[in-house]
């Protein structure tokens, strides 16, 4: 087990809070994530509505906004911006206003500290990242057909996302291309690396005080609210990587930074080499010859040994 330094958040904190505080401030932070999801969910309607018919609509109208607004992908991109990406940031920086907490160091939205651990921290990340083939394979392996009612909803939230995906892609040009990449590489990137390893990681330390078990619930729980269970392993696993990354450099800018280069390749394969076609992109993303795989996945373990061993930035303990 890590032994993390002790932090006290001194602007705003008299003690620090221990692990009961710490599993109220989780469901203070879920509390929050459920209330704006419905807060922007409605102001997500309102504005989609009030860009596809020029009035504002209620929450009534949401499975036929969004199925009209896949012919305005940048109306799509806000819809879903708004409706995915707010929430989590709000329920973050709620919560932490909640508890009397100073966003940038609960959240670890400090720059990293040390410019070469944050570099090593990026390469541990992007030779994760070519891995994610193989945990596709392995994923190929679980049979979800034995569950046929479930395997039928996996189907249908395949083709749903699949094709949400590629209407917010529309006609390829500079404009669609840049806002795709500010909606679906750098917003997703900010939100989810806000919510999942600036506050959930951090209030699950205080809870189980074991940064490792704390890095691979927080990405169970990253992988399930996606509800993509064909491809939750490789989710799940590049997960863990931008655990790990923020993690030892101190800052969640790490993992924001490789969560959003990671966002934008995977932007730029749509509009460069599959034409804006997402179920094609997956097939491109097929594993690696096995040794090239196990090469990688050796240089993963190197880097995470050294970094466990050397790195001196590690993100503290907010809770005793």
């Amino acid at each position: 087990m890590d032994q993390l330094e002790d932090f006290k958040d001194t602007e705003s904190m008299n003690s620090r809070p221990d692990t009961l505080q710490a599993l109220f401030h989780l469901v203070l932070g879920a509390v929050f994530f459920v209330g704006s999801v419905a807060l922007f969910g409605g102001l997500a309607v309102a504005i989609g509505s009030y860009l596809y018919y020029g009035e504002i609509g209620d929450a009534s109208q949401l499975s036929n906004l969004v199925n009209a607004l896949t012919t305005k992908p940048v109306a799509l991109k806000i819809f879903v911006f708004v409706s995915s990406s707010l929430p989590l940031i709000a329920a973050a920086f709620l919560a932490c206003i909640f508890i009397k907490a100073t966003p940038k160091h609960y959240l670890s939205l400090g720059w990293p500290k040390n410019g070469k651990w944050f570099l090593i921290a990026m390469l541990f990340v992007f030779v994760c990242v070519p891995l994610m083939g193989l945990m596709l394979d392995i994923n190929k392996l679980i049979d979800f057909s034995q569950w046929p009612d479930f395997y039928e909803w996996l189907q249908t939230q395949e083709s749903i996302n699949h094709g949400m995906y590629e209407a917010m892609i529309g006609e390829e040009g500079t404009m669609s291309l840049l806002t795709s990449i500010l909606f679906m590489a750098l917003a997703p990137a900010l939100a989810e690396e806000i919510f999942f390893r600036g506050f959930l990681m951090n209030a699950l330390n205080g809870i189980f005080k074991n940064m490792h078990v704390s890095i691979v619930v927080t990405a169970v729980l990253f992988s399930l609210i996606h509800l993509q269970f064909t491809k939750i392993i490789p989710m799940f696993f590049l997960a863990v990587s931008f655990g790990y990354a923020a993690y030892w450099t101190g800052s969640i800018w790490t993992s924001i930074t490789a969560h959003f280069i990671n966002n934008a390749l995977a932007v730029g394969q749509l509009y460069f080499i599959t034409d804006g076609d997402y179920t094609k992109a997956l097939e491109q993303g097929a594993s690696l010859p096995l040794a090239v795989s196990l090469g990688l996945l050796s240089i993963a373990i190197l880097i995470f040994a050294y970094m466990q061993k050397n790195a001196d930035t590690k993100t503290h303990n907010f809770y005793v």
